[in-house]
């Protein structure tokens, strides 16, 4: 869909918790069914149009609206993090069933090319993480940036805001079967 008909139906949410639309509310505001509020909703989710605000759709709440109240934004991206947790579960077991079928990864690692490229030490880096990770120091970048581990999302975040780039500028990390 394109980003003027999302942006339209983006401004048809209520800003206020009060005023959660329900899924019979945007059914007729839109006169679409439930499937397609669904698709929708996971779009204007995933939609980033430069404001700050955010769509919760909470399973806690009833209904859906937009944010910028900075508590209400932190509960729910826990929520959607505890819910990836419990998606996520039973891969482990999964994986071991079908060990004939694993899934390999490709990472494509950029950290040290776009460090470098700024003219940055990676002592400064670690500085500047350490304010939101004390433990994080150079032989954790290292390892990073040599591929032995990731940085959590919360340290990408981070090192998006030093780098001045996206994630996916940073790392990329794709799946294919064997």
């Amino acid at each position: 869909m394109d980003e003027y008909k999302l942006e339209t139906y983006w401004n048809d949410l209520p800003t206020v918790k009060a005023n959660a639309a329900t899924y019979d509310d945007l059914k007729q505001w839109w006169g679409t069914g439930e499937r397609e509020v669904r698709k929708l909703l996971h779009d204007l989710s995933a939609m980033d149009n430069g404001d700050d605000f955010v769509l919760i759709r909470s399973s806690r709440g009833k209904g859906f609206y937009k944010t910028d109240d900075k508590d209400e934004i932190e509960r729910y991206k826990q929520e959607c993090l505890n819910m990836g947790r419990s998606v996520f579960a039973p891969i482990k077991k999964i994986n071991r069933i079908l060990k004939a079928n694993l899934t390999q990864m490709s990472i494509e690692n950029n950290l040290r090319v776009i460090r470098e490229g700024l003219n940055m030490k990676q002592r400064d880096v670690c500085r500047i993480m350490q304010e939101i990770d004390e433990r994080f120091d150079t032989s954790m970048l290292s390892k990073m940036e040599n591929g032995v581990c990731l940085p959590t999302p919360i340290q990408l975040a981070k090192l998006c805001e030093i780098y001045g780039c996206a994630p996916d500028d940073l790392v990329k990390v794709d799946l294919y079967d064997l």
